[in-house]
């Protein structure tokens, strides 16, 4: 085991220190202050070194503690102390003592919106040119800089850690306890704003800062009140220092360059040097948060929402939903499930020593409303049942389009119909799908994908201005919304292109039937035998269909059942399988006469036909040539608690429907002879012509039941 000492002064220094021992690995830590030991986490494993040590001293304890691995973790502006720790582990390393050299350091950015100073002195001299009350969260070792000037001093609130020597500067500087917030950062963006209100204060002073500094929350708060913030952007840090003077040292004729590390950089190299497992083979546990933001403004977002973000340290989503925020760690520009899932279980292994990451994946609107959030959860809650991430997956809901454009036409959208056009051009028959749904809804919301599907809405309705009133939404929530209320010819010739969200209104509603009952006549016919009407009511309503039934249609001739049907929901989804062609001709003009997309003609016999198909819920066999048992052997086998309807007309396939009960697990089964006779005009009188009789056989399969 090698002996590690760690130099303190940073959060990622106690980080590194509790890394170490939650891993059994005993170390040294150096702590300049009474507080920096009193912050240090409590354990047998970790003895602490507390005050400020020159030259000699860190050598003394570097050689009586036959350190090997020092890790300098003070603080990016001590830039004195960091000459000191690497002079003395030079002259060790002279004398042929085994000693290493590891620099963390966090990653400081500079950040736009700021107002930037080269040191201190600099930044007090433009505070003097400003009036009114100053928050200085730059800590108590500059403090002398900025009391110089009694004017400045006055305005001042500072605040700086809770230890002895802390306050014993700000007393020695001459500022009152009212002026001195001695508290422990960092701080979130709400108490910052806090600090702000009640202190009344009209500029902030901060150093700048990473992850762990609480940069980001600072300059949140500062934007979010209206005040300037002035940032110490000192150029001389230990990592631009050490770069720039490319120091190096010479070990047995080699040249070993200075390598800066951030905190899971460190912990790779510790790994390399002690040869003990530092990081979790689950990687870190990740608290994923999947959140809809709303419209896109970020005052559409709910508060729960940006407060997740706000803590994030990665986000995900696409570029121009996460372009406006940043992360504590790393952002991630993609939408697609695998590609999401795959990406955090790389960073999870990444940063495991972390332990535990935030993790908010953007959705636009609503995660519940059209979203893609659903696959993402399916995939990665699969990821975690597997074992390759570990973590726990919540979802927070945004505005939607549909509550954003209903509000902002002053309309209640409860009872609306929801159409999308997404995914529907794909068919064909979408145009007549859309025409039917808005012709029997008071009002529809449409989901288009541009000003080109407003167009499409316009032609469809052309013709019926009288009729329809078309509420269009144009880049809902942003500066540029306009809602507007057109006419279908107004909608023909719009051309600005942006975000758009459809309302229609339907002030005459056709009330569209609900149960089966196309007459004959409507169907396209030719010479192929259909099953007629009054048998098709009684069939389908034995079928016991619910609404999102999958239908397979044996023997399907002209296609009346799969049509009927289908016309029932377009949630129901109906095979229609058929094996001659002058009848599979006769499916496809039927189909399109009715405009139904919700119809797949499958062109084969049956029971073949049926291998590749999905897994049904009913099935309606109304030709089945002399293969009858074997379809109902597949249908059992693809579904063995399925129910199925058999239409009968000639004796031999009579006969085998009571073979059924005996070779086939069956509940509810029953045998009905239905026979209909229409009455025709005949001279004065009206006499009845009598159809074929037709046997309808229905029944469940029984499943696993005897």
């Amino acid at each position: 085991m090698k002996n590690i000492l760690i130099f303190s002064g940073t959060t990622e220094g106690r980080m590194c220190s509790e890394m170490l021992e939650s891993k059994k690995i005993s170390h040294t830590v150096s702590v300049a202050t009474e507080y920096g030991e009193m912050v240090m986490k409590k354990s047998s494993l970790v003895t602490v070194l507390q005050g400020r040590l020159n030259k000699n001293e860190m050598l003394d304890v570097l050689c009586e503690r036959n350190i090997q691995i020092v890790i300098d973790a003070t603080h990016p502006y001590a830039v004195k102390v960091t000459e000191t720790i690497r002079e003395c582990v030079d002259e060790l390393i002279k004398k042929n003592v085994d000693i290493v050299y590891l620099r963390l350091e966090r990653n400081i950015d500079k950040e736009e919106g700021t107002i930037s100073f080269d040191d201190n002195e600099k930044c007090a001299d433009a505070l003097k040119e400003i009036s009114g009350n100053i928050l200085l969260t730059t800590g108590s070792k500059e403090l002398a800089v900025y009391c110089k000037c009694e004017e400045l001093r006055n305005r001042l609130y500072v605040r700086v850690l809770p230890g002895m020597e802390s306050l014993d500067i700000c007393k020695k500087q001459g500022l009152l306890p009212k002026q001195i917030i001695a508290l422990q950062g960092p701080f979130s963006t709400e108490l910052n704003l806090a600090f702000i209100k009640q202190y009344d204060i009209e500029c902030m002073v901060s150093k700048a800062g990473g992850r762990a500094g609480g940069f980001i929350e600072k300059k949140e708060a500062c934007q979010k009140a209206g005040i300037p913030l002035y940032v110490v952007q000192k150029k001389d840090t230990v990592g631009e220092k050490i770069k720039n003077e490319n120091r190096s040292i010479e070990k047995s004729n080699q040249e070993n360059d200075i390598d800066i590390y951030d905190f899971a950089g460190i912990c790779k190299k510790l790994e390399e040097l002690t040869a003990i497992k530092l990081y979790n083979d689950n990687g870190a546990y990740l608290n994923i948060i999947l959140a809809g933001t709303g419209m896109g403004s970020r005052n559409g977002m709910t508060v729960e929402v940006l407060e997740a973000v706000k803590n994030a340290d990665i986000i995900i989503g696409a570029s121009r939903m996460i372009e406006p925020y940043k992360a504590k760690l790393e952002k991630k520009s993609a939408y697609m499930p695998d590609e999401i899932t795959e990406w955090l279980i790389e960073k999870s292994r990444q940063y495991s020593v972390y332990g535990k990451l935030n993790v908010v994946i953007l959705f636009s609107g609503d995660s519940g409303f059209y979203s893609g959030c659903s696959n993402v959860r399916k995939r990665i809650k699969k990821a975690l049942e597997a074992g390759r991430l570990c973590g726990e997956v919540r979802t927070y809901p945004g505005i939607s389009s549909l509550q954003a454009m209903a509000s902002a036409c002053g309309m209640n959208w409860q009872s609306m119909k929801i159409y999308s056009i997404h995914g529907r051009k794909e068919s064909q028959y979408w145009k007549e799908e859309l025409h039917d749904t808005i012709r029997h809804n008071e009002k529809t919301f449409v989901l288009v994908a541009g000003v080109e599907d407003i167009r499409t809405i316009g032609s469809l309705l052309l013709g019926e201005d009288d009729r329809y009133l078309v509420y269009t939404g144009y880049q809902i929530s942003y500066p540029e919304e306009e809602i507007r209320c057109l006419t279908p010819l107004e909608c023909t010739v719009i051309e600005k292109k942006g975000l758009y969200a459809v309302i229609v209104v339907n002030k005459y509603i056709e009330n569209k039937i609900i149960t089966p009952g196309i007459g004959d006549d409507e169907f396209i016919r030719g010479k192929v035998p259909m099953t007629k009407e009054e048998i098709r009511e009684i069939s389908i309503c034995k079928l016991g269909l619910n609404n999102n039934s999958i239908v397979y249609d044996i023997g399907s001739g002209t296609g009346s059942i799969a049509v009927e049907i289908a016309e029932l929901s377009s949630n129901i989804k109906v095979y229609a399988i058929e094996k001659k062609i002058p009848a599979i001709e006769l499916e496809y003009q039927n189909r399109e006469k009715f405009g139904l997309n919700n119809i797949e003609i499958v062109e084969g016999e049956a029971p073949d036909a049926l291998t590749e198909l999905e897994i049904p819920t009913h099935a309606f066999i109304g030709g089945s040539g002399s293969n009858l048992l074997e379809i109902l052997d597949v249908l059992y086998k693809k579904n063995d608690k399925m129910r199925v309807v058999i239409n009968v007309v000639s004796i031999e396939t009579l006969a085998k429907l009571q073979m059924i009960p005996a070779d086939f697990s069956v509940r509810d089964f029953e045998i009905v002879q239905v026979q209909t006779s229409r009455y025709r005009e005949l001279g004065s009188y009206h006499l009845p012509k009598a159809e074929n009789p037709v046997v309808i056989c229905s029944f469940e399969f029984g499943g696993n039941e005897d």
